[in-house]
């Protein structure tokens, strides 16, 4: 667990607007937040509906929970929502829920970033030592071919060195074998397969990278959105772009840091 303490406590809103209807004096306003928690390079999200009304709920008076986070680790943070350390859980049932998601997915993101620095570190090892126990095989395969290896050979011209091409040979060996056994031993933990499964999953349910109430009154134009669809919708997105802040700044309806 890194002990690293929280560098950014940011709560993303969009809208998404139904119509009025028959019988309906104003039209009404869906506010959905994204919750991104960063520590250092890591970063963790979380997405649930706010408000569902005529008038949005404010994130700032929404979020005002998530200032307790301040200067806490990731797991610290975890432990103090789960344990309900300030009495406030009560009280703020959705928010701390979402903080509960939100720290989550930033703990898996490190735990990610950390197997994905193993298996470099593995496979760096691997092809080093391939390649060192290739070159000593090609040096005992010379010493078995006799003096015509590093000489003339029995027609003329010089005898090829063959070490050269069974050190490659078998430093391609091993960093495929150190390859396929890192991938077997990292399964789901591997950032581009995890990233390509929810991409595939977004598409099975429909889900479209869309931000923003503009975007998203355009991507359910003609159907009701269900108010659990949209957080999936939400999430689905980040992972598959990985958008900035100041990208997710720029799509938002409103926005809020603390810090």
């Amino acid at each position: 667990m890194s002990e690293r303490k929280l560098s950014g406590i940011e709560l993303f809103a969009f809208d998404v607007v139904e119509e009025a209807g028959a019988g309906e004096p104003r039209r009404i306003t869906r506010r959905y937040g994204l919750l991104k928690l960063s520590c250092g390079s890591a970063a963790g999200y979380g997405a649930c509906l706010l408000s569902e009304g005529f008038a949005p709920a404010d994130p700032v008076r929404w979020s005002a929970c998530c200032r307790r986070l301040r200067g806490l680790t990731p797991g610290e943070a975890a432990s103090a929502a789960a344990a309900d350390r300030w009495g406030e859980c009560e009280h703020h049932t959705a928010q701390y829920a979402l903080i509960g998601r939100t720290l989550a997915d930033l703990l898996r993101a490190q735990e990610t970033r950390r197997a994905s620095a193993r298996l470099l570190l593995g496979l760096g090892a691997a092809g080093l030592l391939g390649g060192l126990a290739a070159r000593a095989a090609g040096r005992g395969a010379d010493a078995l071919r006799g003096p015509a290896a590093g000489g003339r050979a029995q027609g003329g011209g010089y005898a090829p060195l063959l070490s050269a091409r069974h050190a490659a040979h078998g430093e391609v060996c091993a960093v495929r074998g150190a390859a396929a056994a890192a991938d077997r031993a990292a399964g789901p933990a591997s950032s581009a397969g995890g990233a390509r499964a929810v991409r595939e999953a977004g598409a099975d349910r429909g889900a479209e990278p869309a931000f923003g109430g503009r975007a998203a009154a355009e991507s359910v134009r003609g159907r009701a959105i269900s108010p659990d669809d949209m957080p999936g919708q939400l999430l689905a997105a980040v992972a598959a772009e990985r958008p900035s802040s100041f990208d997710l700044m720029d799509r938002a309806d409103a926005y809020c840091a603390w810090f």
